[in-house]
């Protein structure tokens, strides 16, 4: 039998999986870019004797990369604010043996259990500007990888 709540590892991977179940909305996020695709691009593909590798990544992937930055961007944002799974699971602690321990739950046990707020403003500090980079990098590397239709109009 596996321990969920007393094996740090099992506690850490049932969090993951948390987040995986979670994915939903980004998945709605895909399925509406994937419907904004004409089919005449397909269609066309089709006729000119692309194999679906060929239509995938020639089609599919460069008019979804929008749709890719976007959720890479929110994602990642989210990921670094993961608390409540965390805070529920663990009540409060951390987990066992602190394999729940995520940087949210510590900044917010460093704030108002041990009423360390300067410690915990700064920490919230460090969070946001490691996102703001991670945001910045993905936005400053876009222009390599992320088609838009409207790039050549200006």
């Amino acid at each position: 039998a596996v321990r969920w709540f007393g094996s740090p590892l099992a506690a850490l991977w049932m969090l993951i999986f948390l987040s995986v179940w979670q994915f939903g909305s980004s998945m709605l996020i895909f399925l509406a870019g994937l419907k904004n695709i004409p089919s005449s691009y397909y269609e066309a593909a089709n006729v000119d004797g692309a194999g679906a590798f060929s239509r995938f990544f020639r089609i599919t992937l460069p008019l979804l990369s929008p749709v890719i930055l976007f959720n890479a961007i929110m994602q990642t944002i989210g990921a670094f604010m993961t608390f409540v799974p965390a805070y529920i699971i663990s009540k409060g602690e951390g987990g066992p043996l602190d394999g729940t321990l995520l940087y949210s739950l510590y900044l917010f046990r460093q704030g108002f259990v041990f009423t360390n707020m300067g410690y915990a403003s700064a920490m919230a500090w460090v969070m946001l500007i490691i996102i703001a980079i991670l945001t910045a990098i993905l936005f400053k590397t876009s222009r390599f990888w992320v088609h838009y239709e409207s790039k050549g109009d200006q």
